[in-house]
């Protein structure tokens, strides 16, 4: 099978088995609060990993992804270092980057927090509102990175793992991350049109919205493969994807709670927003750059 038809193949693959998940979900009428929704998007990340499984199957080819599983750390730790702290550097500047876009959005009394509790019946915290916001921090620079590095492992197994070189073997750099990109950000289209990420009430729903996932997938999608094209393992990568879904939510906790706030989201805090994916999509045009000219002088 040629190596076009192997990644149209992955494609649907990948595709098929998430949107069943996330489809069946939204018919039923699940809300983006309910712990399904949670389960599924977890299922739904290693559904990658398995098309890439099933792939292996049909082609009776193998997919190299075994010798990327290897944890080189001594020679490359200073990369894992960055895979965890790095993400939480780009979210705080998104976040910092949106609030002076929008700066009757910041709130340092974390209402955001208290809007969360009252509607689980809590009416007053039994610890403080900064305290809480602590941990939360702490959390997302400590330990959250590698549990979430379990489920985001899934989906780097499928995009950084088998589509990103596949794609390089026959398109040129900078076209495989635009590739990249718009098929990894279009897969997550069934869950984004329910209101995951940025709502349901933003200006040019639903396209604005697919614009901007974009932007976030291209810019994280160039970190993720620099990642593992320098360690030579997709845990690298799979470990900064955990950080960056650990630390994506942290600039909401300083945002104001509120309908005219949540057709922002858009925009940010988190730097899947338009606004606050500019940071991230700037050190990722930068390392693009660099690596492009890389490339060139190996040739």
């Amino acid at each position: 099978m040629s190596n076009k038809r192997t990644i149209l193949l992955f494609v649907v693959l990948a595709y098929g088995f998430a949107w069943i998940i996330w489809l069946a979900l939204w018919l039923s009428g699940v809300g983006l609060n309910s712990p399904w929704i949670q389960l599924a998007s977890i299922v739904a990340m290693w559904m990658p990993a398995l098309a890439v499984f099933i792939l292996g199957k049909i082609t009776n080819q193998p997919s190299g992804i075994k010798s990327k599983l290897v944890v080189k750390l001594k020679s490359n730790w200073r990369f894992y270092l960055l895979a965890i702290w790095l993400p939480a550097v780009i979210s705080f500047l998104g976040a910092g980057l949106y609030f002076l876009v929008f700066p009757s959005n910041f709130s340092l009394g974390f209402e955001s927090i208290q809007a969360i509790l009252q509607e689980k019946g809590v009416l007053q915290s039994p610890i403080p509102l900064s305290s809480v916001v602590l941990i939360q921090i702490l959390a997302s620079l400590t330990y959250a990175p590698f549990l979430n590095s379990l489920f985001a492992l899934g989906e780097e197994i499928g995009w950084r793992g088998y589509l990103y070189p596949a794609l390089r073997e026959r398109f040129s750099l900078v076209q495989t991350h635009v590739l990249l990109g718009l098929i990894w950000s279009l897969w997550h289209l069934p869950i984004n049109l329910q209101g995951y990420n940025y709502g349901l009430t933003y200006f040019a729903y639903p396209v604005l919205g697919i614009v901007a996932m974009f932007l976030f997938c291209f810019s994280v999608g160039i970190l993720l493969s620099w990642l593992m094209e320098k360690t030579g393992s997709i845990w690298a990568s799979a470990l900064f994807h955990g950080a960056i879904n650990a630390t994506a939510g942290l600039g909401l906790l300083f945002q104001l709670p509120g309908e005219k706030m949540s057709s922002l989201l858009i925009f940010g805090p988190s730097p899947a927003g338009i606004i606050a994916v500019l940071p991230c999509l700037f050190l990722a045009l930068l390392i693009l750059r660099r690596e492009r000219k890389h490339h060139e002088f190996c040739k």
